[in-house]
């Protein structure tokens, strides 16, 4: 298995692993959602707010995770969520 932390490159592999997967368990609606969503993430969010981890099995997406930053009014602290 690879791992690789490039999400742009691989963008609409990523939002179509995530609209698949829970069309496949939530329905065709949350998986519209959640796809548009991955798509919002990675387009919208600053590169220093967002990371995103992907693993790969023989050139196939079998998985990723998105980070977002995390910010606390007051509080010097990095938190990704």
């Amino acid at each position: 298995m690879d791992y690789s932390r490039d999400y742009t490159t691989h963008g609409e592999a990523i939002v179509e692993l995530f609209a698949s997967t829970f069309t496949a368990s939530e329905g065709a609606e949350e998986g519209a959602l959640i796809g548009a969503l991955a798509r919002r993430l990675i387009a919208e969010t600053p590169a220093g707010a967002l990371r995103v981890f992907t693993a790969w099995e023989d050139g196939m997406l079998v998985g990723g995770i998105f980070f977002t930053r995390l910010t606390y009014g007051g509080v010097p602290r990095t938190v990704f969520m």
